[in-house]
């Protein structure tokens, strides 16, 4: 009895943070299996709006989450020019964000995978 309450609990709590929409603020780890440095991605919940940056343009679009993928929509960004990296950090976030990936919430880790598992995105909650 003790064992069936204790699965069962725990796949409940698997459901949880798999289902777990992001919101707040992240920082970005990596992109496009590239580190980035300075990268953020902000999440409005409540609006399903979402704003990102990796220290250079900001990307600011509505997204939607279906059958636990994540996707921009109407994405709009300022365009200056900028050195180093954060052009190209920039451009592989938004086509991460406007092709949609499958999303994982767990603890303070946010993974955005593409269709055969692959990771394309890992961010980390930033405190409060």
């Amino acid at each position: 009895m003790k064992k069936t309450a204790l699965a069962a609990l725990l796949a409940l709590s698997a459901a949880a943070a798999s289902a777990a929409q992001p919101d707040g603020r992240w920082q970005i780890l990596e992109a496009a299996g590239k580190p980035t440095d300075g990268a953020f991605i902000e999440f409005d919940a409540a609006e399903h709006r979402l704003h990102a940056s990796a220290g250079c343009n900001t990307l600011n679009a509505a997204y939607r989450v279906t059958k636990g993928r994540l996707k921009a929509q109407a994405a709009a960004s300022t365009l200056k020019a900028c050195e180093g990296d954060a052009m190209a950090h920039e451009a592989a976030i938004a086509q991460i964000l406007e092709r949609g990936a499958a999303y994982r919430v767990k603890g303070n880790t946010l993974t955005l995978t593409g269709r055969r598992g692959k990771v394309l995105l890992r961010a980390e909650r930033e405190s409060e």
